[in-house]
């Protein structure tokens, strides 16, 4: 009985919702499986600052103003720029129900690239008894999730329309948001490829530098998989035609550098400035394998490369 109520209440969740225990559950489940290396906060690397305290707190504070004061914005310019019209006419979505359900997918990676870097080195510091860890990510990813938000926001009222705009004009059942002549002028920059970028990031960061799976590959995976569905996600944006190619491209880059850049350069380096690659990089020490993790984009293409040396 007690399995079956707790099976029902579960259906009775918003789908939304259920992504995020379904992460929460595996942060859990991550932290009490992981190899038993201790997790550590390097004595080299730079503690949360008070001046980033300063910096998070006025970047939230722009995200709340925003949506309380700040006016819709209007269309200023819209259309396709660079290769933003062979990109789109190659790969947008013939039918509205085909574009509903890959913005439906895009939401579900947005919600879980937001809520699953959020909580888990947080919670995998708590587990294993480091508060200094625990403290340290949690600051870090409100930093850098702050910063993003507030600064997508800020491009966001530059008043781009997004390319389903035109098509609204002319057809008005063209999609779900056609009536929505706000949301309709909030193209540039793509919020959810900036925050998925982010979490992608955050993940990286921590992985890549504190053994939240044990080290070595299943943290390099970790790392892997969150930048191949922050990307899925960009993709499906673009194919949904909520957004431009080079609104992905510029809500990847802002990403990126919010969640994997920001803590590298603030924290995950000695405080003299030595480290290594800012890029997401990998080195396996028992095969001399390494590798790096690059944006890859073209005319045709936007996505991410895996180049590697042995």
């Amino acid at each position: 009985m007690p399995c079956a109520r707790a099976a029902a209440t579960l259906r009775g969740l918003h789908p939304k919702a259920r992504i995020a225990l379904a992460w929460l559950s595996l942060t859990l489940v991550s932290s009490t499986t992981a190899a038993a290396e201790p997790l550590v906060w390097r004595d080299e690397w730079p503690k949360f600052r008070p001046a980033e305290i300063a910096f998070a707190s006025g970047n939230t504070m722009q995200v709340v103003a925003s949506a309380v004061l700040w006016n819709e914005p209007t269309r200023n310019f819209d259309g396709p720029v660079l290769f933003d019209g062979p990109i789109r006419d190659a790969i947008r979505l013939p039918t509205r129900d085909a574009r509903t359900a890959a913005a439906t997918v895009s939401d579900m990676m947005y919600y879980a690239l937001l809520a699953y870097p959020a909580v888990e080195a947080p919670i995998d510091g708590a587990v294993r008894g480091n508060g200094t860890v625990a403290a340290q990510t949690l600051a870090i990813n409100w930093e850098a999730f702050a910063f993003a938000g507030a600064s997508a926001i800020a491009l966001e009222k530059v008043g781009r329309a997004r390319p389903m705009a035109r098509e609204c004009d002319r057809d008005p059942s063209y999609d779900r948001r056609c009536g929505e002549t706000a949301r309709l002028n909030t193209s540039n920059v793509s919020g959810h490829t900036t925050i998925a970028f982010t979490g992608a990031g955050l993940v990286c960061a921590h992985h890549l530098n504190l053994p939240l799976y044990g080290g070595g590959a299943p943290d390099t995976f970790a790392c892997v998989a969150a930048m191949t569905i922050a990307t899925a996600q960009g993709v499906l944006r673009a194919q949904s035609d909520n957004h431009y190619a080079t609104d992905v491209i510029l809500g990847a880059a802002l990403g990126i550098g919010s969640g994997y850049f920001l803590p590298r350069l603030l924290h995950y380096r000695s405080r003299a400035g030595r480290g290594g690659s800012l890029l997401p990089s990998f080195h396996a020490r028992e095969s001399g394998l390494s590798a790096v993790l690059a944006p890859s984009i073209s005319s045709t293409m936007l996505g991410a490369t895996l180049v590697g040396t042995l």
